[in-house]
């Protein structure tokens, strides 16, 4: 049976006739707080104005992201996954908006890419959040490197090898301006990613924006490493700061035999094999973007027809192909070493 669980955020009051062992508390702020959300390297330009809607996107995708590893798919065995693989999530949540968040156009499409994403069922209910937190609490400026200037891109980048694939179609082939997003989920990935920057740097006309997010929880709420919604956080990110340089799109840039991500048996059914760039995902995350803010916006996979052999040749056929070793692409993390960084393991 899936478990059920009542997560609420942002101090709201536990419903009546509800265990206490069924409730999850997640705080980004106040005594209680247990989630630290940060985003580094931003300049006064996107903080100045950030609208209480997209502030509540962030803040909710955060604690959704969080959600989704404070509560276990039922352990590492194949059994037990099947066992307790999906999960029933009622989120409650305190919001600066919540007519908005509350209305059936919002949720319908929420709940849907959700549900799509990482394979569990979804409820939401929002309330009005008394007193939230001012959005630079998350913000860490720098104003060093000169963002002042206009965007033409804003890419999400992990630091693999499409990724890296994007950033160098966009900055150095293209010419264009770029804000480079990427989750800096530990120090040795964070370290690979700013080595990559610093190496396209050199070879861009201009010095690309990178933006790292840090998501920090107590300890006791890491019982899950599978992770589904990570892109749904950092999707929500990358719109905002595409607002604030008023473009109409963001980009994910993978491989279409990772992003349609098939099933490569009977047992890696579902979510199982992981939908983070699936075409269905990407245009929920589209529909939910335009539906909040009454204009299109557009969630784009330029890579989906090539495969990483592609990916691969493209770099190497811009005058890149040195980038590729500073790459990585396991999702292995913490298992890497300086001499092995990949596992010769995990499908990428």
């Amino acid at each position: 049976m899936a478990a059920e669980r009542i997560i609420l955020c942002g101090g709201v009051p536990a419903p009546s006739r509800v265990k206490r062992e069924d409730i999850l508390g997640l705080n980004l702020d106040g005594s209680e707080a247990n989630v630290n959300l940060e985003i580094a390297n931003i300049s006064q330009r996107l903080a100045s104005d950030i609208p209480d809607v997209l502030a509540d996107l962030i803040e909710i995708a955060a604690y959704i992201y969080s959600a989704d590893q404070a509560v276990t798919r039922g352990g590492n065995g194949a059994l037990a996954f099947g066992n307790n693989w999906r999960r029933k999530l009622r989120f409650h949540i305190a919001t600066r908006m919540p007519d908005i968040w509350s209305s059936s156009s919002v949720t319908d499409i929420l709940k849907g890419t959700l549900s799509f994403l990482s394979d569990d069922e979804y409820d939401f209910h929002f309330s009005r959040q008394l007193a939230p937190a001012p959005m630079q609490k998350y913000l860490t400026f720098d104003e060093s490197a000169g963002h002042s200037d206009d965007l033409d891109a804003v890419l999400l980048f992990s630091g693999g090898l499409d990724s890296l694939g994007g950033a160098v179609q966009e900055a150095v082939c293209d010419r264009r301006r770029v804000a480079l997003v990427s989750h800096r989920s530990n120090a040795k990935i964070h370290s690979k990613q700013k080595q990559l920057v610093r190496d396209l740097t050199g070879l861009c006309a201009h010095t690309p924006f990178h933006i790292p997010v840090w998501v920090n929880k107590d300890k006791a709420l890491g019982k899950e490493h599978t992770q589904r919604t990570r892109s749904f956080l950092f999707a929500c990110l990358a719109f905002t700061v595409a607002r604030a340089y008023h473009l109409k799109k963001i980009s994910f840039y993978e491989n279409g035999v990772v992003s349609l991500n098939l099933p490569i048996s009977e047992q890696v059914v579902g979510a199982r094999a992981t939908r983070t760039t699936h075409p269905q995902v990407l245009n929920g995350f589209a529909t939910l973007f335009s539906t909040l803010v009454g204009a299109d916006f557009a969630v784009e996979n330029p890579f989906l027809w090539l495969t990483k052999g592609e990916v691969i040749d493209k770099i190497g056929d811009s005058g890149c192909a040195e980038l590729i070793k500073h790459s990585v692409s396991c999702t292995h993390t913490l298992d890497q070493t300086k001499l092995h960084t990949h596992c010769g393991r995990c499908s990428q």
